[in-house]
């Protein structure tokens, strides 16, 4: 083990990269460079004759963050000494120097603009022109530069040829050219400011006002362009997510949201009745929902409110004091080793696990504490000079083994929940040590290298004009120069590397954590099933969950189920709002609807509920009968097709039959029939394929599982893989693991979603299972419907939204399909398919109808897809929509 995490910790120190930066784990870069004094590298007199026209573009609409798109154009003369360079490959330092003076400036060090993206490498094309010079070769040399950015925080921001400061109400646009482009020959400056358009503007634009395009036509030197905007509120906002009291409120919703499942929990245990007869499973889980409730109140305290504390004091509120601010990156040790030390403890860990989860906690917990014992000073750790190699392996150490302790308490406390609610039988009761510390390091050996191949991708983009040769700086000195060295490429580059292993762990306990809602679930989900086992040969088991029952699905509706949404201007404050709102869409519909299934209905002569005499051992002779019905109906089909000559003497013969099917015994034992338009056929798909509402849910669970799989892989990649969105991906930290934790956790989702269905199957209205299916679906969309008119008077994106809210529709509508063809599973051997017993389980007018609705919904799904490919893709931000508190 001592090896295996040696070679860890020497891996992470040349590669672990961390965004030192904020809560969101924007990064904070380093820029260093020099002013070369006297002399002119960029050769500054060649390009006095150089054509250039500036835009930038602000898009407000349909998105969170103001999206500032730069476009620089130059028309390069051949005769400038650096032009050829311009010609080389993107990789050669002489094609960096040449493009540096035009974009940049004249600097030789080491320079990172974070804020600016580039889609593609800047254009270069010669330029002919009649009279070509005598070898028939090209005059100039024209280069476009395009770029974007996001006004995601308050601060300056460099694009192009532009700078952006980014005020509280208003925003300041000037233009900021390098040196070497101040002489030349502007042609066209363009600003296109868009709604609600400019408050001012100097000097006075030759066309355009108000929303109109802004537009300058100097034909000399550059002018001092400057536009000033007062943005609409929710951009406003959106700008402001990492700075006080904005940041406060955001964290302050997220932990809301925590304790709102804490306080239900209590509520929760506190209600549920216990058994006449001790039960000891139940006891057990009933003991393990108390005690998650507790941890997962200590979590949240420590985790989410140690990002509130940071967020309120402003840590992260300037973009310049990125030094300053590693000094918080330690106390993501000490927080993520308190939270995987209260997890291990609530799994019960053996004395050797218990031990190796206290040598790991004191790994981590000495150097965050005492810093100075392992010469540990973040502000300079995150600079050149290197610091001692002790150093970075206490660093490497301390990140490692700190993840390691969350990880391990995390899946320990997810088998714990699963293991004693009966939900996962392993061939152990207690984890083997060796099993789990290789399966821990193995996790956070794959994160480590996601982690540090997206650290390297993000420093090469930012740093992509900075010579890779470490320059000398000559000062001129009296009679001699003196030579003055400057760190470097190489330098910067290993302490950005460092930067990002200092913040490792304050990133990927924040990911880590944020899925503590599947334990939650799986807490709620073992209560259920060891209630579920207790009643399962009671006499009323068929009529559904009792109302404790129902309350732990009211539960898990929020917890497991609902998106995780309330997202507005780039900010959680309502986060918490959508428990209750998820909360009240299922038990209001559970409302409207009560008393419309069909186990509701009443028989005929003596008014009772159908579901009063419904029992499990009805089950077998109700099938029977529903295949005699099914028979007869086809039987009658033919007949009204004209291939019998007696069909009248024939047609009442199999009505009298039919009739006779209807015949029912009431729960006293007097003669009875089925209520009306109730069929035998009908109460069958109503009992569902289990023999128990539990079995129901699971077997919905079941069947979800496969229909799920490609709507899930969707979903990844309409959030996470196309257009924009992968760049945003390769250029997260965690954004490679995090595409396979998506996916799974769609994978929960849609699994939960189906065991809903399954419990509530007696309850939901409709006799077929696409019609139960649509009254859970329609809950589901209620809070996301309300979201999207939150979303529309924002103007922020939609699609995503409407794309996850289909597909739990598709998902939940197939499941109800497979539901009923379960119910019938004894007939499959004598069809060829399951098409064919669909058509005759659901006859032809339903098998018609289903056959529609289907269709209806691959439509949208298609619609969906279509707009998601032809939309140009959002920035690499979060799109707000995303598998259930995720």
């Amino acid at each position: 083990m001592s090896v295996v995490l040696a070679v860890l910790v020497l891996f992470g120190s040349a590669a672990v990269p961390a965004s030192a930066g904020s809560l969101s784990g924007a990064p904070f870069a380093a820029v260093a460079r020099s002013d070369i004094g006297p002399s002119d590298i960029c050769k500054s007199q060649g390009l006095k004759t150089a054509d250039v026209k500036a835009s930038l573009r602000l898009n407000h609409d349909d998105r969170t963050y103001t999206r500032f798109v730069s476009e620089l154009t130059i028309k390069v003369p051949l005769s400038w000494s650096l032009a050829d360079g311009l010609l080389l490959s993107p990789a050669s330092d002489r094609y960096r120097r040449a493009m540096r003076c035009l974009t940049r400036g004249s600097f030789e060090g080491v320079e990172t603009n974070w804020q600016e993206w580039r889609s593609e490498d800047p254009a270069v094309t010669p330029v002919w022109e009649v009279p070509a010079l005598d070898d028939g070769s090209a005059r100039w040399v024209e280069v476009v530069v395009k770029a974007h950015g996001l006004a995601d925080q308050r601060g300056k921001l460099r694009l192009g040829p532009w700078t952006v400061h980014v005020g509280k109400a208003r925003w300041f646009i000037r233009l900021t050219p390098p040196d070497a482009l101040q002489g030349a020959i502007w042609q066209q400056i363009t600003v296109d400011p868009g709604r609600p358009g400019a408050v001012s503007a100097t000097p006075e634009a030759a066309l355009g006002r108000n929303s109109d395009r802004l537009a300058w036509y100097p034909g000399r030197a550059a002018p001092d362009v400057g536009v000033r905007i007062a943005p609409a509120w929710p951009r406003s906002f959106s700008a402001q997510d990492d700075n006080p009291p904005f940041s406060t409120f955001d964290e302050a919703g997220y932990l809301l949201w925590s304790l709102l499942v804490v306080v239900a929990l209590w509520r929760i245990v506190i209600m549920l009745p216990r058994a006449y007869v001790p039960d000891p499973v139940e006891d057990r889980t009933r003991d393990n929902l108390r005690n998650w409730s507790w941890t997962l109140l200590a979590v949240a305290l420590v985790v989410q409110g140690s990002n509130l504390y940071l967020g309120s004091i402003g840590a992260f509120d300037d973009n310049e004091e990125w030094a300053e601010q590693a000094a918080h990156a330690p106390w993501a040790w000490l927080t993520a080793a308190v939270a995987g030390a209260v997890l291990l403890w609530f799994a019960r860990p053996s004395k050797v696990m218990a031990l190796s989860g206290a040598l790991l906690s004191a790994v981590a917990v000495v150097p965050a504490l005492r810093p100075d014992l392992v010469n540990l000073e973040p502000e300079t750790f995150v600079k050149p000079p290197d610091p001692s190699g002790a150093t970075i392996t206490v660093v490497c150490a301390a990140a490692v083994c700190s993840m390691a302790l969350l990880v391990m308490g995390g899946t320990a406390a997810v088998r714990r929940l699963a293991v004693d609610g009966g939900l996962y039988r392993p061939r152990n009761a207690q984890p083997r040590l060796w099993s789990l510390l290789t399966g821990t390091f193995t996790t956070i050996a794959i994160i480590v290298i996601c982690y540090a191949a997206a650290a390297e991708r993000d420093w090469n983009r930012a740093s992509w004009l900075s010579p890779h040769i470490d320059p000398g700086r000559w000062s001129p000195g009296i009679g001699a120069a003196t030579p003055e060295w400057e760190f470097g490429y190489g330098p910067w580059h290993v302490a950005e590397l460092r930067s990002n292993l200092l913040w490792f762990t304050h990133n990927a306990q924040n990911w880590w954590c944020g899925m503590v809602w599947v334990p939650s679930g799986l807490a709620i989900l073992a209560v259920l099933r060891a209630r579920a086992g207790r009643t399962a040969n009671a006499t009323m088991a068929r009529r559904g969950p009792s109302a404790a029952d129902r309350s732990l699905l009211l539960l898990l509706f929020p917890v497991m189920i609902g998106l995780s949404i309330g997202v507005y201007t780039a900010s959680g404050a309502l986060t918490w709002v959508w428990f209750f709102a998820y909360l009240l869409a299922l038990a209001g519909m559970l409302r409207i609807v009560s008393g419309r299934a069909v186990g509701d209905q009443p028989l005929q002569k003596s008014r009772e509920p159908l579901k009063e005499t419904l029992r499990v051992a009805d089950r077998p002779g109700l099938l029977d009968r529903a295949r005699t019905y099914r028979e007869l109906h086809a039987r009658l089909r033919r007949l009204d097709q004209g291939q019998a000559d007696d069909t009248s003497v024939q047609r009442r013969r199999l009505e009298g039959r039919l009739s006779r099917l209807h015949r029912w015994r009431s729960s006293t034992g007097s003669r009875d029939r089925l209520p009306h338009e109730v069929s035998v056929v009908d109460a069958a798909l109503a009992l569902g394929p289990g023999g128990t509402w539990w079995e129901n849910g699971v077997t919905a669970a079941r069947l979800a599982q496969p229909v799920a799989l490609p709507l899930s892989s969707a979903l990844v990649w309409a959030h996470q893989l196309r257009g924009e969105s992968l760049t945003g991906t390769l250029y997260d930290r965690l954004g490679l693991p995090d595409v396979f934790i998506q996916f799974a956790l769609w994978q929960i989702g849609f699994a939960a979603a189906g065991l809903v269905l399954g419990a509530l199957w007696h309850q939901l209205p409709g006799r077929r299972g696409p019609t139960k299916a649509f009254f859970l679906a329609l809950a589901y969309a209620l809070p996301a419907g309300l979201f999207a008119l939150g979303n529309w008077f924002l103007g922020e994106e939609q699609t995503g939204l409407a794309f996850a809210v289909t597909a739990m529709l598709l998902v939940l509508t197939l499941t109800g399909i497979l539901m009923d063809l379960e119910t019938f599973r004894e007939e499959h051997l004598y069809w060829r398919s399951r098409i064919g017993l669909l058509y005759s389980v659901y006859q032809l007018r339903f098998f018609s109808i289903q056959l529609a609705w289907l269709l209806a919904q691959a439509a949208a799904i298609a619609t969906i897809w279509q707009l998601f490919a032809e939309a140009g893709g959002s920035p690499p931000t979060s799109s707000g929509v995303s598998p259930p508190r995720s």
